[in-house]
């Protein structure tokens, strides 16, 4: 079953889509956030992707409290990327923009992108991700993400620019984004089943179409995570299958529009080794049940892999952390590379406040 709020403002700013799955702890937050935006011409779409706690029961209290909040129920979860592809189908907005439910922004936030974004086709912003205690009640670390502002109408330099992003972890994310409808609609845009990549996937697609970005040097948006939720909480047996699909991605765009080469290349190198070494961090941990023949045998079989080879070749780390994972990777010894994969999960599993610190 599907069903939605009938909205009083026609052809609002900004479609915000809130995919709200088991969020009864933090939905309430994060659409409040919305609702108090100082840009008040917004329609919110929030996706109730049948949870089986009372995030159902919240969500609609909301709705009933500001005729710009939309509902789409379902019975059955089917899944984040379900969820925002039914918004995408009745959202109305000149742009759309994503707030996770577990997420919140600050109250200048979509009236910052939009005014400062020149009207661009895709506007990037930066974003604040706060590392909290399990019980989302302390702040341990907070990172602010930004870069620089620009405009760009060039292709070339727009395409050229995604591997800039990317380096700077703004890439991989709808949320700090405002994407032209009339593009995902024209193009019939839409997010795959993917794990953990889809948002990085829809990007890629998107950039493609774009005929101007605009990036704006602020930080409004707040990308939340509990220890819970740490790196190493999350294994998944395939998690280097889809870098790899990430890094050939990616790849293919820059290739498709002439500019992968030079400081793109490298960039997309530093990245997937960066991707590569996580992979084998998570490979450390207890929920793979692997022990150390087999981790070692993952990782030779890792150095081995097409992507991994280029990535060596063009890799050139400018930051510490970028030089030490290259200096690793490069040398191309399994027992190396799983002995910095160890250490890295020792650091996350021992002391994850201190790891959020280095990051």
């Amino acid at each position: 079953m599907k069903g939605e709020n009938m909205v009083t403002n026609s052809n609002p700013i900004i479609s915000v889509i809130v995919p709200a799955y088991n969020a009864e702890k933090v939905v309430e937050k994060c659409v409040q956030s919305i609702l108090e935006q100082s840009l008040h011409d917004l329609e919110i779409i929030i996706v109730e992707d049948g949870s089986r706690d009372s995030t159902r029961d919240i969500v609609c209290e909301l709705a009933k409290s500001d005729t710009r909040i939309r509902l789409i129920l379902k019975d059955e979860n089917e899944g984040l990327s379900a969820g925002r592809n039914s918004a995408l189908e009745i959202a109305t907005g000149e742009y759309v923009g994503f707030v996770d439910a577990d997420d919140w922004v600050e109250k200048e936030y979509f009236e910052t992108l939009y005014q400062q974004g020149n009207q661009a086709d895709l506007i990037v912003t930066g974003y604040k991700h706060d590392a909290m205690d399990e019980e989302r009640s302390v702040v341990n670390v907070s990172r602010t993400v930004l870069m620089q502002n620009g405009f760009w109408t060039d292709k070339k330099e727009i395409v050229s620019k995604a591997a800039d992003v990317d380096t700077s972890k703004m890439f991989a994310y709808t949320w700090n984004k405002l994407y032209r409808k009339a593009i995902i609609d024209s193009n019939q845009l839409r997010f795959s089943k993917q794990v953990l990549i889809e948002d990085f996937l829809f990007n890629t697609c998107f950039w493609d179409k774009v005929e101007s970005l605009s990036i704006v040097d602020y930080a409004g948006y707040h990308y939340v995570k509990a220890s819970k939720d740490a790196l190493t909480q999350k294994f998944l047996p395939d998690f280097l299958d889809i870098m790899d699909l990430r890094f050939n991605s990616i790849k293919q765009l820059l290739k498709k529009n002439g500019v992968y080469s030079g400081s793109a290349k490298e960039q997309l190198a530093n990245v997937h080794i960066k991707h590569a070494i996580a992979g084998v961090v998570r490979n450390c941990s207890s929920k793979g049940n692997y022990n150390w023949r087999e981790q070692y045998r993952r990782v030779k079989k890792l150095l081995k892999k097409e992507t991994s080879k280029e990535a060596i070749k063009y890799a050139k780390g400018k930051t510490k952390q970028e030089k030490v994972c290259n200096l690793v990777f490069k040398s191309g010894i399994p027992g190396f590379v799983l002995c910095l994969g160890k250490i890295i999960y020792a650091m996350q599993t021992q002391s994850k406040t201190a790891f959020d610190k280095m990051k």
